[in-house]
């Protein structure tokens, strides 16, 4: 017997870290020459079939073993309803700053837009990740009949992109990156209740942390990168539920050094619409 599981949110970071590996196997990541860029943080934009082929789509179905559970981090990162306590049309501003002695940074911006209630408990939405030149192609299908919140999943995509082009791999090594993180997520992912504050204001939440590279047996391949280390913070309180993302590549070449790469996805404004 099988448990089919409909509308699982952004099912692309369950169907990836299996479907994409298994068609590479567990090839090891190769050196090449790292190319530095500043035009976004995967070197340009995703194409609408990069994003389509990698993320996947919302509604989509996948069946299951019956005895199959996934980890406490998987569930609130992927499968949780960060949409549900939305109740009216509402936006919700982001502001992204990537800074490091590695490549130059940037500051960009992130909207997501509740545009409809549905009946079903889904809403439908608008995300604009990134302005002009970096604004990412998102199908209308990972934005429309969902319940988690896409800008998780697009920061995710971005990231294991991210990862392939600074440690010099050819353009598929971000599948292997998705390997580790899922690895990660489900061994090995640190979950703490924590206090933050929005907007002069304290909230509870959960502050998720994972290193998916530390033990990697390839590590020495990409030694630079291979200590980066995630913190994503969620709250029940928070519209959307996702606070803040936070991204560090430390610098090991001595004690006092600054980051060689910082991200920071941060929630900083909430505006109800009229319905």
């Amino acid at each position: 017997m099988k448990l089919l599981l409909n509308s699982l949110f952004i099912i692309h970071l369950l169907m990836i870290f299996t479907n994409n590996v298994l068609a590479d196997g567990d090839a090891e990541p190769n050196q090449e020459k790292s190319e530095k860029s500043n035009i976004v943080r995967g070197g340009s934009p995703l194409t609408e079939d990069e994003v389509k082929s990698n993320i996947g789509r919302y509604g989509e179905t996948d069946e299951m073993p019956e005895d199959f559970e996934f980890a406490t981090a998987e569930n609130k990162l992927w499968l949780d309803n960060h949409l549900g306590n939305i109740t009216q049309p509402t936006s919700l501003y982001y502001e992204f700053e990537k800074t490091g002695t590695y490549e130059d940074g940037f500051s960009d911006s992130v909207y997501l837009k509740v545009l409809e209630l549905n009946e079903d408990g889904t809403k439908n939405t608008l995300l604009d990740f990134f302005t002009a030149e970096r604004k990412q192609k998102i199908p209308e299908g990972n934005t429309s009949n969902i319940r988690g919140n896409p800008v998780l999943g697009i920061y995710m995509n971005g990231d294991v992109f991210d990862m392939a082009r600074i440690t010099g791999g050819k353009p598929n090594r971000y599948r292997y990156f998705l390997k580790q993180i899922k690895v990660a997520l489900r061994e090995t992912a640190k979950i703490e209740t924590i206090t933050f504050v929005y907007n002069g204001q304290e909230y509870k939440g959960d502050k998720i942390f994972f290193t998916p590279y530390v033990e990697d047996p390839h590590r020495r391949e990409f030694e630079k990168f291979a200590d980066k280390y995630y913190e994503i913070i969620l709250s029940d309180d928070i519209p959307g539920k996702l606070y803040q993302i936070t991204t560090i590549v430390p610098d090991k070449s001595s004690e006092s050094a600054e980051p060689l790469v910082v991200e920071t996805l941060k929630l900083v404004s909430v505006e109800n619409q009229e319905s």
